[in-house]
């Protein structure tokens, strides 16, 4: 099976500049097959368009800058996402679509004519586009289940220094408070579990037999996607002394010279992207940063509340946190959308993702098979089989949709708990 993210790019640049023939509209083209690059600004002017009914100017107004925005994102940032197979000499295209992945910000009218009974408007906004994926493809904009796992301390003692032991799982907690701002994303509190047993080691294990692997043997409980997860590894002071020192002179003179480095606090961690559905390892990151910790030994402030937060190491952890999250949205966007499939009659087919995924009417979602073996080593692993049959969705309900096959399910032995994936 061939991908490619191009192919259609022409034809839906023909419909785009057909909707803005009353106006000029400048703009600046984005290659979505570059290399990879952090998002960029583009200044675009597009033209959108309402109909006047019962002379209701406002709402025509309303519909037509609803369109120019429309249109303004996908002339800045247009990805059409496609899945091809050849099937003896004629291309066939099982999934196709289109979605933009940007963001409008400074949006100013800069034209309103009434034409007839149709209102047109003319914006110009300042639009924050997302490129390429490392992967090569465009990604996607269907809302992906994201389960936040704990991250326990790989040092505990270290939390003690202001009574931080929370932090395992408020860490959890505050990433997906943060994604929880993101339409791409639908994340999931999981921050009471605890996925590694192993801290000095994860995210790899050891089994039994003595080899070493990094699937996730308990990752399909959850239920979701993808599963974040992670150790901290450092709490620690740059020069412990400082919270130990008990000769007053010595004390008050560090009290004083709250700037030196030795009032710094270390904070670092590992991060791990996990699929839900294998259990694979699909993305491993550090990241650190350090903080001044002006508070002696006996404060007991506790995580993320007002009195961290107003440290200098509590608004560094803050920054990082919010580091993390637009990379996890990053990653995200540029792994695939996939559902489990619940039900199966004749080419009838429902999937456990609906309206609350992005997912809609016509959608075309690729099913592949789930097959359970045991390697070599005697370690259960998951493969998934693409089928290379196609479901398009005719019903969806916000946490469900059901569709319809154009081939044989029991041929090709489509059971639940079976995935459907989109690139």
């Amino acid at each position: 099976m061939l991908r490619s993210f191009t192919a259609f790019f022409t034809f839906a640049m023909s419909l785009f500049a057909f909707s803005c023939t009353l106006f000029s509209t400048h703009s600046i083209a984005q290659d979505t097959m570059a290399h990879p690059s952090s998002p960029q600004k583009t200044m675009v002017e597009a033209v959108g368009q309402g109909l006047v009914i019962d002379g209701n100017i406002s709402q025509a107004r309303e519909i037509a800058m609803s369109d120019a925005k429309q249109q303004a994102s996908l002339q800045a940032s247009a990805y059409i996402s496609t899945t091809q197979q050849l099937e003896n000499g004629i291309l066939e295209i099982d999934n196709m679509r289109i979605s933009t992945l940007s963001t409008l910000r400074n949006i100013e009218i800069i034209d309103e004519k009434l034409r007839g009974n149709t209102l047109f408007v003319r914006i110009k906004a300042e639009v924050d586009t997302d490129t390429a994926c490392l992967n090569g493809s465009s990604g996607n904009s269907f809302r992906k289940s994201v389960a936040f796992a704990a991250f326990p301390l790989a040092h505990p003692n270290q939390a003690n220094l202001g009574q931080l032991s929370g932090i395992s799982s408020g860490l959890s907690t505050a990433l997906a408070n943060r994604l929880r701002q993101e339409s791409s994303v639908y994340p999931l509190n999981a921050s009471q579990l605890q996925l590694s047993s192993n801290l000095n080691t994860a995210s790899t294990q050891q089994l039994d037999n003595g080899v070493l692997t990094t699937l996730m043997s308990n990752a399909q409980q959850l239920d979701t996607q993808y599963i974040v997860s992670g150790v901290i590894r450092d709490l620690s002071m740059n020069d412990p002394s400082v919270m130990t020192e008990s000769n007053w002179l010595k004390d008050t003179y560090n009290k004083l010279d709250y700037k030196s480095d030795k009032h710094l606090r270390h904070f670092s961690i590992d991060l791990f992207i996990h699929d839900g559905f294998s259990g694979s390892l699909l993305e491993q990151q550090h990241y650190a940063t350090a903080g001044k910790w002006p508070l002696d030994s006996s404060k007991r402030t506790g995580f993320a509340t007002p009195a961290f937060n107003d440290t200098d190491y509590g608004q560094k952890i803050n920054a990082l946190l919010d580091e993390i999250s637009r990379d996890l949205v990053q990653s995200l966007r540029c792994l695939p959308f996939s559902s489990r499939i619940t039900q199966v009659d004749n080419n009838q087919v429902w999937i456990n993702s609906g309206l609350n995924s992005g997912l809609s009417r016509g959608d075309k979602l690729t099913v592949y098979r789930k097959n359970m073996f045991f390697n070599q080593t005697g370690q259960s692993t998951t493969e998934l089989i693409n089928t290379n049959l196609t479901l398009t969705l005719d019903d969806i309900q916000p946490t469900s949709a059901r569709g319809r096959i154009d081939g044989s399910v029991s041929e090709h032995n489509i059971q639940p708990q079976d995935i459907v994936m989109f690139w």
